[in-house]
């Protein structure tokens, strides 16, 4: 699954002339050179079709919580899974002052603040425990980073190596996600529906995944990746 940011979605909103790249094509072409073995998830078309919600925040490069929700559908649809309803969802916004990566590189003045809204249930607040690379929890979420000006972070904690999610659903599905931080407001969603998820960032995770997965008894993988930090990011070249 590669993501389009919102600079492609929203490319109408550019200033003219501004430099940028087709993701699309971007997509379409890694996609075509994988083994027709490999499924590939188009979360593209869902997101422009719901371009005029709130599915990107307007000062930092992920995706909301309510886009994220979009593309966890379109990975259900391709993993026969049953994605839950919106409405299946307790909707709690949890911070109305998050200025992200954009505002500190562009720093505008008087710039509107994001809102972070996350969607609970008791498959995502309820876990088993939640084991980052220096504590383990029983939460996906950290409330302690809505003080900082990190608060995406909220989310899986931030940056880590790896992170073991223990749900209390009980299928023997095990989900082996090899990512980047697009990956971590995915996590609320992809605990309705697996016994375990298991994140690794090859940006600091250097051993092999091939390993990890016969070691860890892994039934399914997901490389998920923002287009943009796909083209640039050198730990992709280490996954083996």
């Amino acid at each position: 699954m590669l993501i389009p940011n919102s600079i492609y979605i929203y490319q109408e909103k550019l200033p003219n002339n501004a430099t940028t790249y087709d993701q699309k094509e971007i997509i379409d072409n890694f996609y075509s050179k994988l083994d027709d073995k490999i499924k590939t998830i188009d979360v593209t078309d869902i997101l422009m079709e719901n371009k005029d919600k709130y599915i990107y925040f307007k000062t930092d490069h992920h995706m909301t919580s309510l886009g994220a929700y979009f593309a966890y559908t379109k990975l259900c649809s391709e993993a026969n899974l049953e994605a839950k309803k919106l409405s299946d969802f307790e909707s709690k916004i949890v911070s109305e002052n998050f200025l992200g990566t954009f505002d500190s590189k562009a720093q505008i003045i008087n710039q509107e603040n994001d809102k972070i809204e996350i969607y609970v249930n008791q498959n995502n607040l309820n876990i088993k425990s939640a084991e980052y690379d220096k504590e383990t929890t029983k939460s996906i979420f950290n409330p302690e980073y809505l003080d900082k000006k990190d608060k995406y972070s909220f989310f899986l904690n931030g940056n880590n190596a790896k992170v073991v999610v223990k749900t209390n659903i009980e299928n023997g599905r095990k989900l082996l996600v090899i990512k980047d931080s697009y990956a971590h407001i995915m996590a609320q969603f992809l605990c309705q529906n697996f016994e375990e998820i298991h994140f690794i960032d090859p940006r600091y995770y250097k051993a092999s995944l091939t390993d990890y997965a016969n070691q860890n008894n892994i039934t399914e993988i997901l490389f998920l990746y923002n287009t943009s930090n796909l083209v640039s990011d050198l730990g992709v070249l280490s996954i083996h």
